[in-house]
C-alpha cells in the first residue's frame, strides 16, 4: 500500500483550516444582522487609547481620548506627554478642530476632503464614526455571500460605483455545528471600493467582550491611494455613558483665530499640529 506523502498530508492539513461550516449561511442579511443589532447596541463609546497615523506629512503618534455618538457625531482629544494638543469634531455637517499647540481654530465642512485635512482621512463622518465604533460601515446594495479561505465574504454592489466586501469570521465551534441562525459572524476585515477602485482597507483586530458586546480593541484604517496608514489601540472603552451636553460643541476656543478650511487646497499646516511622538502602549 502506498503512503501518502508528507506533502500531500500537508495540503489536506491546511486545506481544512479554511473549511466552509457545516451548516453555512446562505443569506446575507443573515451574516450581517449582528453588524446591525451591534450598531443597534452600540450608540455612543467614550475610550483611552492611542492612534498612530503615517501620512503624507509623516508620522503623527499619540495618546487619544475618543467620543462617539451615532450617526455622525465623534470628537478627537490628543494628548502628548500628558498636554491636550488638538481637539477634533464633527457634527456630520460641519468639522471643527482646534489647534492648541500651533494657536489655530480650524473649521469646514464635514466633508471626506476636509477631514482628510483635519483628522487625517478622507472619510465621511458617518463612517469615521462606525470604524471609531468599533465596526465597518455597510452601504446598501444588492448582497451576495460566499466562503473564502475561512471566512464569510460579503459582496455589496451599491450605487455610483460605490462597492463594499465584508470579510466575517465564526468560531470553530460554530463553523463545526452551529445551525445558521445560531452563529455570529463578526468582522475582521472591510474594502471600500468607489468608481477609481479601493478607496480604504478597514481591519478589525484583538477583539474583547465590553458589556456583552464584541469590541475590537485593534482598528485599522489603510488609504492606499492617500498613502495613509492608521491604527488606533483602545485600552480602556465604555458603551452608552453619559456624555456631557457639550462634549461636541463647536465654540472656537477663546483667543484662537479662526481658519476655514475647504476642498480647494490644503490649507492646514503641517507641523505644529501634529503632536510629538510618544512612548508606544
Amino acid at each position: 500500500m502506498r503512503r501518502p506523502s508528507l506533502g500531500a498530508l500537508l495540503v489536506v492539513a491546511l486545506g481544512c483550516t479554511g473549511r466552509p461550516p457545516r451548516y453555512p449561511i446562505t443569506d446575507p442579511a443573515m451574516a450581517l444582522r449582528h453588524i446591525t443589532a451591534r450598531e443597534a447596541r452600540v450608540h455612543s463609546i467614550r475610550a483611552h487609547g492611542s492612534a498612530d497615523h503615517f501620512g503624507p506629512q509623516g508620522r503623527i503618534r499619540g495618546e487619544v481620548y475618543v467620543f462617539v455618538q451615532r450617526p455622525d457625531h465623534v470628537r478627537v482629544d490628543t494628548r502628548a506627554f500628558g498636554t491636550t494638543v488638538s481637539t477634533l469634531l464633527s457634527d456630520g455637517r460641519h468639522l471643527a478642530m482646534a489647534d492648541l499647540r500651533g494657536g489655530n481654530f480650524y473649521v469646514g465642512d464635514a466633508r471626506p476632503c476636509v477631514a482628510a485635512q483635519l483628522l487625517g482621512i478622507p472619510m465621511e463622518s458617518a463612517e469615521v464614526v462606525a470604524v471609531l465604533a468599533g465596526g465597518p460601515p455597510v452601504i446598501e446594495g444588492d448582497r451576495r455571500i460566499r466562503w473564502d479561505d475561512g471566512h464569510y465574504v460579503v459582496d455589496i454592489a451599491g450605487r455610483g460605483g460605490a462597492a463594499e466586501s465584508l470579510w466575517l469570521e465564526v468560531t470553530d465551534a460554530e463553523r463545526e455545528g452551529a445551525r445558521p441562525d445560531a452563529q455570529r459572524p463578526r468582522p475582521t476585515r472591510a474594502e471600500l471600493r468607489d468608481a477609481r477602485g479601493v478607496r480604504a482597507v478597514l481591519t478589525f483586530e484583538d477583539y474583547t467582550e465590553v458589556e456583552g458586546v464584541a469590541f475590537p480593541r485593534r482598528v485599522r484604517v489603510e488609504i492606499e491611494r492617500d498613502g495613509i496608514d492608521l491604527v488606533v489601540r483602545y485600552r480602556e472603552i465604555t458603551l452608552d455613558p453619559e456624555l456631557p451636553d457639550d462634549v461636541f460643541d463647536q465654540t472656537p476656543n477663546p483667543g484662537l483665530p479662526v481658519t476655514q478650511v475647504d476642498c480647494a487646497a490644503n490649507t492646514v499646516p503641517p507641523s505644529p499640529a501634529a503632536p510629538p511622538p510618544a512612548p508606544a502602549p
